[in-house]
């Protein structure tokens, strides 16, 4: 790690907890962490990118893995149980059937991984929908954390670079 110093670690650290954060509250967005980072960074674009990118990582996976331990709480279990009686009104069945669609089409071993790649990339679909929706299917979460890792990384290299462009130092 020769040629970096404090500096440089302190926005890596930084950039990961504010990637972990974003992750987790949708409102607060890391793009525009990386935007303002690269127009007034003290060193080097990749220890922010990194360390969004690996804050996300983890806020994604705690979504995943959220989702995934949240079928044994009570309440989730008295919720299912109750929407399988009946009781449920029509727009939550749709919004069910919906989400039953998209559930099938990201647990598919065909479909899911690309689609969490494309979301991790581009944000269509929205990542924090299909972390949750992941986290409900049978998607392994090794899988799920590198199409993550790697498409967040890309995503933000390639704002960093943009910003690198528009905004040379």
């Amino acid at each position: 790690m020769e040629g970096y110093g404090w500096a440089e670690l302190g926005e890596l650290v930084t950039s990961f907890g504010y990637g972990v954060l974003s992750a987790l509250v949708p409102v607060v967005n890391a793009e525009s962490y990386v935007v303002v980072s690269g127009i007034s960074s003290i060193g080097r674009a990749a220890p922010v990118v990194l360390g969004v990118a690996l804050g996300q990582t983890l806020g994604k996976v705690l979504l995943f893995l959220g989702v995934r331990r949240g079928k044994q709480f009570p309440f989730v279990r008295r919720e299912r149980a109750r929407f399988r009686r009946g009781t449920a009104g029509p727009a939550r069945r749709r919004f069910s059937e919906a989400v039953a669609f998209l559930l099938r089409l990201v647990g598919e071993k065909r479909w899911g991984l690309p689609i969490v790649l494309l979301a991790a990339v581009v944000g269509f679909p929205p990542l924090y929908a299909v972390a949750l929706l992941a986290g409900a299917t049978r998607m392994r979460l090794a899988w799920f954390t590198a199409a993550v890792l790697v498409g967040r990384t890309l995503r933000f290299v390639l704002v960093a670079r943009g910003v690198a462009v528009l905004h040379p130092q």
